[in-house]
């Protein structure tokens, strides 16, 4: 979706460079995903979650498309509650498990992963403010995020955005919301800068379960970045 297209429908709503494996032809988006994994859009197409209750589990199989191999992994802060001094240590807690989590790139490399780098700087967004009983939707992260990118300039071949909200910010994904249904989920958008993929962890006060839900949906990111890789 282009963003004239995704700012008319927030307008409604709200008033990578990847190495393909050309092994088989690439099966429908999260088609025949494990139950419990999936949940619709705001376009009503299919994003990967990690669920807050407990779901099917098995081994990830191949598709037959993309992952983002040797990918550059971008934190954004995105919400007024970064602002908070008492909030700027859980910054870096967000952005060492970035870093940590390439210590499990060995593990990774037989889905075809080459090791990833951490960008420097964060992008941040600090204007949106929580309002009580209002959540925010997926397209207007997509707004957002495209916006940063038009600021900060090329998109980076193979780039990964993990957009970590602040606390407060209730978020949903299409009929789902991050309260109840999941702890993270990554999702792509086809934009003016070109695709881009990104990764959407709402905040929990459980840090373990935080960082947790972030480095999983980073690798499912990474290794399923539009649905029809491993899965």
């Amino acid at each position: 979706m282009n963003r004239t297209l995704i700012a008319a429908a927030l307008a409604l709503a709200v008033t990578g460079g990847s190495l393909a494996q050309d092994v088989q032809k690439p099966a429908a988006v999260l088609e025949h995903a494990p139950k419990g994994t999936v949940v619709f859009d705001d376009d009503g197409g299919r994003a990967q979650i990690i669920p807050r209750q407990p779901a099917e589990s098995r081994d990830a199989t191949f598709h037959g498309g993309p992952v983002v191999s040797g990918a550059s992994v971008q934190a954004v802060f995105l919400g007024n509650g970064w602002r908070d001094r008492s909030n700027r240590d859980k910054e870096g807690q967000a952005i060492a498990a970035l870093r940590e989590s390439r210590g499990t790139a060995p593990s990774l490399a037989k889905y075809g992963l080459k090791a990833w780098a951490i960008a420097g700087q964060p992008l941040e967004d600090l204007a949106v403010v929580p309002v009580p009983g209002r959540t925010i939707l997926d397209l207007e992260v997509q707004v957002r995020v495209d916006s940063l990118l038009g600021a900060a300039g090329p998109l980076a071949p193979k780039a990964v955005f993990v957009v970590f909200l602040a606390p407060g910010l209730g978020w949903t994904l299409g009929a789902k919301s991050s309260a109840q249904d999941f702890a993270a989920y990554h999702n792509h958008l086809h934009s003016s800068a070109g695709v881009f993929h990104y990764v959407v962890v709402p905040y929990d006060e459980n840090a373990s379960r935080w960082i947790s839900a972030a480095r999983q949906s980073l690798h499912q990111a990474l290794i399923n970045p539009e649905g029809n890789g491993w899965y």
